[in-house]
């Protein structure tokens, strides 16, 4: 029910906070149905409302969300070949042709503050609650619901620079009093959130409580952090904690053996919650379910795309088709390549060749009800990252290793293309984490956005680096102020 509210009300904040009525306002709940009154009366409902933090936690990591958005679609990786005309939202985040009116960007600034709203009461209700819960497992919920703000939170600010920062359950005349606060702000809570989630989380799970944030996970987003913000130190303390802790391999498939199947492997519908994953979204396929949704909105918005195995054709969202730049980026002979990015298809009804790029990372064969997982830091991340703050080629050549490419400082490496380390390791996370949401940030941390991007993107502008706030809630509250760059 409080999903649908969304739609009566303007400024995000205000529809987060619209089921948080001062008791002075509404002090009577009605008793034949639940209600927020009427719920969080027993340790069975107390669980199912941190569980909704993981629905939360996979829209954040899902298609067209802020990091898919910024992440992918305002990079170098993807572009829109095809889409639906009237009214194009995600064209011009491709062409860096924004206005503060697209409604692509709207929606996911407000999805992320609807798993902020949501994440913030579920901690307010379990320090109010009543209900006899073991203080360990407590903690442990908490820091469930502080880890997946955070995480929030850093795709926000990465997108859009100041952001209103809200870490308490508020009401909606109280959300006009929120802000925009400078990143200098927004940082340290997120690092304090995800400080107290890696202090309270087990080192991992089992049974039906695989797939649950882990401390490494926590660990893994730090990282994250600590490397935007150009502190090595820290970063580097964080990754040695995950790679120490042999919780990790690029054995993904956990045959014994590392090699090119491992990366295929982590891309197969059926797996999930691989040793090569350190943090994952989690979907079910079928109806009924919680499906993911990037196979559909990756693939090609055309009538007569199927998948393979599947005679059935679909039209998909058309968002995030590959760039004929980033083809060109894989070396010959790259396994990944046929994986992360299909040159066409065939029309099955003509026989004729599509020459329509599109990536098989997402390919599940139930397209109707998506349930492929979603890595959102693998392994090989965190190698790749650990030989940035070292300048160790070692953990650079493990992935490439894996996949039986040239190690770095070989004869055989491109190094006329990639000649230092640092272009090596920019090189690496382009091919390998393709559509997984890190290449634009990458760019933006490095230093390397203009260059890489000015002669790439007509329309790339250095003062807008950051989307736009969104129109509406300016708006609503002219006290929101808007990023350089945008009228």
């Amino acid at each position: 029910m409080m999903k649908s509210i969304i739609y009566f009300l303007i400024i995000p904040l205000l529809f987060l906070m619209s089921a948080c009525y001062d008791k002075d306002t509404l002090d009577q709940y009605p008793l034949t149905q639940i209600s927020e009154g009427t719920f969080y009366n027993n340790q069975l409902e107390l669980q199912q409302a941190v569980d909704a933090v993981y629905r939360e936690f996979s829209f954040l990591a899902d298609a067209r969300s802020v990091a898919d958005l910024y992440g992918e679609l305002f990079s170098d990786n993807t572009h829109i070949a095809f889409q639906l005309g009237g009214d194009p939202v995600d064209d011009p985040i491709s062409r860096h042709e924004i206005r503060s009116s697209n409604s692509r960007i709207a929606t996911a600034w407000d999805n992320s503050y609807s798993s902020i709203f949501i994440c913030n009461n579920i901690i307010y209700q379990l320090g109010i609650t009543e209900v006899a819960v073991d203080e360990s497992l407590k903690s442990r919920w908490i820091a469930e619901a502080t880890f997946v703000r955070a995480f929030a939170y850093f795709n926000l600010v990465r997108a859009f620079g100041a952001i209103p920062l809200v870490i308490e359950k508020i009401t909606p005349t109280e959300a006009y009093n929120y802000l925009r606060e400078d990143p200098e702000v927004v940082y340290p809570q997120i690092i304090a959130d995800l400080t107290l989630a890696k202090n309270n989380l087990p080192e991992n799970y089992s049974g039906n409580n695989v797939g649950r944030v882990t401390r490494y996970g926590a660990a893994a987003i730090l990282a994250k952090v600590y490397l935007t913000l150009g502190d090595i130190t820290a970063a580097q303390s964080e990754l040695e904690f995950i790679i120490n802790s042999g919780q990790f391999s690029l054995d993904a498939n956990n045959d014994g053996t590392i090699n090119t199947a491992d990366y295929l492997h982590l891309f197969s519908p059926e797996t999930k919650n691989s040793k090569s994953s350190v943090l994952e979204a989690q979907y079910l396929s079928g109806p009924n379910a919680f499906n993911a949704n990037h196979q559909f909105a990756y693939a090609p918005y055309h009538h007569a795309f199927n998948i393979p195995g599947n005679d059935i054709p679909f039209r998909g969202g058309g968002v995030n088709t590959p760039t004929d730049d980033l083809a060109s980026e894989f070396e010959e002979n790259d396994p990944r390549l046929d994986t992360s990015i299909r040159p066409g298809y065939i029309n099955q009804a003509t026989g004729e060749f599509i020459d329509y790029p599109h990536t098989m990372k997402f390919y599940d064969p139930d397209w109707q009800y998506e349930g492929q997982n979603f890595e959102v830091v693998r392994y090989a991340d965190i190698l790749l990252m650990y030989a940035e703050v070292t300048g160790n080629a070692e953990y650079l050549n493990m992935v490439r290793e894996r996949v039986g490419l040239p190690l770095f400082g070989s004869a055989e490496y491109p190094s006329a293309l990639y000649p230092t380390l640092d272009r090596a390791i920019e090189h690496e996370r382009r091919v390998e984490l393709t559509h997984e949401m890190h290449r634009m940030f990458d760019l933006v941390r490095t230093g390397r956005v203009v260059e890489v991007m000015q002669d790439k993107v007509p329309r790339f502008r250095s003062d807008r680096l950051l989307f736009p706030i969104p129109q509406y809630a300016i708006d609503v509250n002219p006290d929101l102020t808007q990023n350089p760059g945008y009228n």
